[in-house]
């Protein structure tokens, strides 16, 4: 007996079904992939108030003052304290760091080897010991002034000249931001301070950053940032909650 097969029809009508499965399955699976990313996202930068603290109180950076890591994200992982000469002790190994943060978040720092020349001597680039890419499709960055006193306060500033690191320090504040590869990645973006409180906000559609990391110590990380004007200028804002950013739990 001669075998029957599937008819144009049939075929085109199980297309049709499958077609229409997908079209309600994959923004769902997307909106959910987004979701996670933001959630580790927040938790990432979550951790770095509580690396800040253990920074200051400390003095992990051991020039024997009580300031905040201010002029990147990778620092807080690559860092070598002082020896007790004062001199440097370049981080050949990962041994040899402070390991603050995890290096997962350290590599995402999207300004990568932007910071001053006069501390590359005692800090390591994360790309000694990994490569620079987005964490869970999130890049991280220093914001470079705080807004929220009566005047605009510069966040990375030479507290310790005696040791040489440069502008690099705060004495008590600081600000870092989240922000996703493209809003396929993510729709919200997030900032912290010294205050351990998290913000977010929603991006606009015509929301884009393009990141070219650094190589090396001697080149110089591209960050383009379009569509989030919060951060056209990479300033910690005068007022979050008027600015457009809501307050995490």
């Amino acid at each position: 007996m001669k075998k029957k097969g599937f008819t144009l029809i049939e075929l085109m009508i199980v297309i049709a079904i499958i077609a229409v499965i997908a079209a309600i399955a994959i923004p769902g699976l997307l909106a959910a992939q987004r979701s996670s990313n933001e959630r580790n996202a927040s938790a990432s930068l979550k951790t770095i108030p509580t690396a800040q603290a253990d920074f200051r109180s400390n003095d992990r950076d051991n020039n024997l003052v009580n300031d905040f890591w201010t002029v990147d994200v990778q620092g807080l992982f690559s860092i070598a304290p002082a020896q007790s000469d004062g001199s440097a002790l370049t981080p050949a190994t990962i041994n040899d760091a402070i390991k603050l943060i995890e290096i997962s978040l350290a590599s995402a720092d999207c300004e990568a080897a932007d910071a001053p020349a006069t501390y590359t001597s005692k800090v390591a680039n994360a790309d000694l010991f990994t490569t620079y890419q987005a964490k869970g499709s999130y890049w991280y960055r220093a914001l470079l002034n705080d807004q929220s006193g009566a005047v605009a306060t510069l966040l990375a500033v030479d507290t310790d000249s005696a040791a040489a690191f440069g502008a690099c320090h705060h004495g008590d504040r600081f600000a870092f931001a989240a922000m996703p590869s493209s809003l396929n990645s993510g729709k919200l973006a997030f900032i912290v301070n010294q205050d351990n409180t998290i913000f977010k906000i929603n991006l606009p559609g015509n929301y884009a950053l393009t990141v070219t990391v650094a190589t090396n110590a001697s080149t110089t990380s591209t960050v383009v940032n379009t569509g989030n004007t919060q951060f056209d200028a990479w300033d910690y804002p005068d007022k979050p909650l008027a600015s457009g950013f809501t307050k995490m739990d």
